[in-house]
């Protein structure tokens, strides 16, 4: 049956790819397939909508509130990407994965922790190094713990989305040290009522259906005094991965479960706005809920990507609800030349997740010394070790006794922030000065609670090692089928490792803007704050040798200025000269388990790992502008070089520890280049957006260490010239942020009959890093992963789409993957000393996926 899809979806996306390389004349078979969704939009939910543009309008504005008041994209000296929800459904963007693809300069890490970095800025540990905002309330979260996920918001009904590149400090504080990302959600309004409407039914190719529908509606109540906003959203992203017994293979992996990477998404939101002659007040409140079954990753081991059989051997779901809420509170006063904002906002998510636990047991398992052996397990011809190993990247191999035997893990995430800022600001158009200042207070609680269960594990000693895990692990620290031998720690739990971390940050910010001349402007700002963290551990269990809580604490000043010059050669051309700082918080770590000792001194760190890191920063100095010519085309470019110091980084204990912890590194370099252009030639719109990164290690980390893994001296955790790991690196993945990325878009606007239409296609690339990671720098002796981490290779996307509008409807059929690319994009590799080959996960791009969108957007008053 998967097989059979694969007919079905090339006989409708050729079609439609060759409407976009034609043109779609009418009579084509695009446009006849487009005649016949409109006849059935009823029942056709949407991934796509967007209106083409008319011929001969020429390239339109952007309004952005990137500098935190309402300016021109054109006229905005940074480096910004932003997108309108127009915009968005044009090009089928559904969240954040689908915005990268479009944004020079950004990546996110795609293998569950939706961790964003831009300009190379991003790390495998610490706090967040990209600011993520909805509206003015930062959500993002630092790694606590295993897993951290950053939650991905949902693009319907928003405004626009905006991509900050570069330290954001000064404005938008800790955590933008990279940049910022912003959801500006649409308000309420007083006096204009609208409605958006957008579904998609689609079918993704070897596995299932998805679809989507959606509605928002803006109404003024009292004419002019109070308007109100609601909508609500649906979503259901079928699955294409099959789960596989591992048992059964070989000849044949037999599939127990299919699709299992399916996915449901719910949001909804209200938001009011009453208005006076000088006051207005907008309450709002969010909702969103993904429930992800499990996750879409496969083992090449049990896979054939080519014939369609994408195969998960994980014996455990990777999966859970993740669900968040937002009241918030604005009030904006305006002053005639100035105006007060406030902002109060409660941020509530609850996440459950997981992450490989049985993997991770079979791999540290292999590392175990059986009774009847004198050392670690080297082959299944050892004494005492018939069973190993017991998984490796030809899959698991379990005695039969133990087969079925799974450690499955459970991951609880919680964020709870309170924030409140108020800030005051000129708006006298007049004035040779423009300035902002004001005062922000957060209370940021998180949590994490990471358990491995196991229900057998002392049949699991007895039949491997020949000794009873109480006697390996000097005490009963277990209990089940209930907790009550126990108690300190939930039932059959193994591991339970409990974190909960507060953030308290107090701030005062300014910033000021003077024009020299009509065309020459300087602004400078400041934002100075005191911040403090606090982690409370406890951890329990035999994987913990027992009960062992902690404390730590870290307090900072940081300060983060800018430096802005200006020139506004004309209307249409901008040029800026800029220097920025930002910082992000630092934290504390949790003990490690007592048989990373031997690991740890071998790693350099003979104390153990430190129980608290500092605040990293970075010092960008960019150079750019943003230029028009014409109505047709417009060209937005910048160059930058940024230094980041005292890194947070995530370090790797090899060996039979297997674990990790946040410590400082030296320092690294980002430098390159983005680009971003509009053209419009007559009935052809072409966008383009490319950007060049180097980020990389400039010296040896700690200083003095000995290169290579001689035992000589201190193993380095870092070479010059090294590329940065993102979070990727969590999982001995390289994590490093691909060098080129190009993204390309075409679309062709024309009369079908007497209906307007399009044609659309979109190619994005991202090129091979060829610099080493640390984790697979033989001379990085501290974290090398024994030369089993690999370079991932350079990654193509196309999609396609073609639509008519029906007066305020719009239908399109779409294809996404066109050529159904399935080059790895991530991968997870399992733990190993070094005598085993370890498991691997393989993420990779959807299968190619068809199918006709709707959207309906009513003018005014309706």
């Amino acid at each position: 049956m998967k097989n059979s899809t694969r007919t079905i979806g090339t006989t409708i996306c050729l079609p439609v790819a060759a409407a976009c390389l034609l043109g779609a004349p009418s009579g084509s078979a695009c446009a006849g397939d487009l005649t016949v969704a409109a006849a059935s939009v009823a029942a056709a939910p949407a991934e796509t909508g967007g209106y083409a543009p008319a011929r001969g309008e020429g390239l339109q504005e952007v309004v952005v509130t990137a500098t935190r008041r309402e300016e021109s994209l054109s006229k905005v000296p940074i480096s910004v990407t932003a997108l309108t929800q127009e915009a968005m459904d044009a090009k089928g963007i559904k969240d954040f994965q689908d915005i990268v693809r479009f944004t020079p300069g950004v990546n996110i890490d795609n293998s569950g922790t939706n961790a964003i970095g831009i300009r190379g800025i991003s790390s495998s540990g610490g706090a967040g190094t990209t600011g993520i905002y909805i509206d003015d309330t930062p959500i993002q979260m630092r790694s606590l713990g295993f897993s951290p996920d950053d939650t991905l918001p949902k693009t319907f009904d928003l405004q626009r989305v905006e991509v900050l590149r570069g330290p954001q400090g000064t404005l938008f504080g800790a955590g933008a040290e990279g940049g910022a990302v912003r959801y500006i959600l649409t308000p309420p309004s007083t006096t204009t009522s609208d409605t958006y409407v957008r579904s998609e039914l689609s079918y993704t190719q070897y596995g299932q259906p998805n679809g989507e529908f959606g509605i928002a509606r803006g109404q003024p109540i009292a004419d002019g005094t109070f308007g109100v906003r609601a909508s609500i959203w649906y979503r259901y992203d079928g699955g294409w991965i099959d789960r596989v017994d591992p048992g059964t293979y070989p000849p044949a992996a037999v599939a127990v479960n299919h699709n299992v990477n399916y996915s449901n998404s719910v949001m909804g939101r209200l938001a009011a706005l009453w208005h006076s002659a000088a006051v207005s007040v907008t309450p709002s409140i969010l909702y969103q809920r993904q429930d992800k079954h499990d996750d879409s990753t496969y083992w090449p081991a049990y896979s054939n990507p080519g014939q369609g059989q994408f195969n998960t051997a994980t014996p455990e779901r990777i999966g859970g609800p993740d669900t968040y809420y937002l009241p918030a509170l604005k009030v904006q006063w305006d002053l005639g030349t100035s105006q007060i904002i406030s902002n109060a906002s409660y941020f509530h998510r609850k996440q459950y997740t997981a992450y490989q636990g049985t993997v991770y047991d079979f791999s540290y398992w292999n590392t175990i010394v059986p009774a009847a052996a004198s050392a670690t397990c080297t082959s299944n011809q050892d004494p005492g070790c018939p069973w190993y190993p017991l998984i490796d990247s030809t899959g698991i191999h379990l005695p039969a006794s133990l087969r079925g035997t799974q450690t499955p893990n459970v991951m609880t995430n919680t964020q709870e922030s309170e924030m409140a800022e108020v800030r005051w600001q000129s708006t006298d158009p007049s004035s040779r000065w423009n300035w902002t200042v004001g005062v922000f207070w957060q209370l940021a609680k998180e949590g994490s609670i990471e358990e491995l269960k196991s229900t057998n594990i002392e049949q699991v000693f007895n039949t491997l090692f020949g000794y009873s895990p109480d006697s390996y692990y000097g005490g009963t620290f277990y209990s089940c089928p209930t907790n009550a031998a126990y108690p300190s720690i939930p039932a059959c739990d193994i591991y339970y490792n409990s974190n909960t971390t507060f953030d308290r940050q107090i701030a005062g910010y300014g910033e000021v803007s003077y024009s020299i001349t009509d065309r020459l402007k300087l602004t400078l700002g400041e934002r100075v704050a005191h911040t403090q963290f606090s982690l409370s551990h406890y951890a329990d269990g035999f994987e913990n040798y027992g009960p062992g809580p902690a404390q730590a604490s870290e307090k900072e000043t940081p300060n983060t200025p800018k430096a802005v010059l200006s020139f506004q050669a004309n209307p249409r051309d901008l040029y800026y000269f800029s220097w920025a700082k930002g910082f992000r918080v630092g934290g504390g770590n949790a003990p490690l388990p007592s048989y990373c000792d031997a690991d740890l001194a071998a790693a350099g760190f003979p104390n153990g790992a430190p129980l608290t890191y500092t605040s990293d920063n970075t010092q960008n100095y960019e150079i750019g502008s943003k230029n028009a010519f014409g109505n047709w085309l417009k060209v937005a470019t910048s160059v930058y070089y940024i230094k980041w110091n005292n890194i947070q980084q995530n370090l790797y204990v090899a060996g039979a520890c297997g674990l990790q912890f946040t410590d400082n590194l030296g320092t690294a370099v980002a430098k390159g280049f983005d680009l971003q252009a509009e053209m419009q030639f007559g009935p052809v719109n072409i966008d383009l957006a490319a950007g060049y990164t180097s980020a990389r290690f400039t010296k040896d980390d700690p200083t003095g260490c000995t290169p290579g893994s001689s035992g000589v001296g201190v193993p380095c955790l870092a070479i010059n010239g090294d590329a940065i790991s993102g979070q990727e690196g969590i999982n001995y993945a390289p994590g490093a942020m691909p060098p080129w990325t190009v993204a390309l878009g075409a679309a062709y606007n024309f009369r079908l009959g007497e209906r307007d239409a399009f044609v659309r296609a979109d190619w994005e690339y991202q090129s091979r890093n060829p610099w080493l990671a640390a984790v697979q720098d033989p001379n990085a002796g501290a974290v090398y992963n024994f030369g089993f981490s690999y370079t991932l290779p350079s990654t193509s996307f196309t999609s396609v789409r073609a639509g008519v509008n029906f007066g305020a409807m719009q239908v399109a059929a779409f294809c996404d993957n066109l050529f159904d690319s399935h080059t790895v994009n991530n991968y997870i590799l399992g733990q190993t000393d070094g005598n085993f080959t370890p498991q691997q996960n393989v993420y990779t791009f959807r299968p190619r996926t068809v199918g006709i969108t709707a959207t309906w957007r009513p003018g005014a008053g309706h």
